[in-house]
């Protein structure tokens, strides 16, 4: 009879990996990945922060213009009135946000002088100018808007 060596491995001589190379990130690798998304991140985010400034002063340069053009149409709706135009006068109130400054005109264009806005009508004493320049600028926030219209003695 012939006689094999078997070996036996016992649990203790099995293959294993050691502990030191088990699978998985390093901490020098996370460290950098999160470095690398940071850069990332704030790469695309920087603009995107100055585009939501934009829109901001976008929005108030609209806003005041809007009023300045609401302060304007008020003021011309209420002169179509000969009385409310000689008395320059105007129906409702004006947004303290608004100044408005006329300008009395001759038939050339030519200034002849600057009235003030009267908040009531009926007893200021009448001005017939042929031509009058209503100027309007209304400033919200960090946003000026200015208006000027030429409005005729109706």
């Amino acid at each position: 009879m012939q006689r094999t060596n078997r070996t036996q491995t016992t649990p203790t001589q099995t293959s294993q990996t050691p502990a030191s190379h088990t699978q998985g990130f390093t901490i020098i690798e996370v460290l950098v990945a999160v470095f690398l998304t940071s850069v990332i991140a704030l790469v695309v985010l920087t603009p995107l922060t100055g585009f939501f400034g934009l829109t901001r002063r976008s929005n108030q340069q609209v806003t005041a213009t809007q009023q300045a053009q609401q302060v304007i149409e008020a003021v011309r709706g209420d002169w179509l009135s000969v009385v409310n135009y000689d008395q320059r006068c105007a129906t409702q109130p004006i947004p303290a946000t608004a100044q408005v400054t006329l300008t009395n005109l001759d038939v050339n264009g030519n200034s002849t002088g600057t009235p003030d806005l009267n908040a009531t009508c009926g007893s200021n004493p009448p001005d017939t100018a042929p031509v009058r320049r209503i100027n309007v600028q209304v400033t919200l926030g960090g946003a000026t808007s200015s208006l000027s219209v030429d409005v005729a003695r109706p």
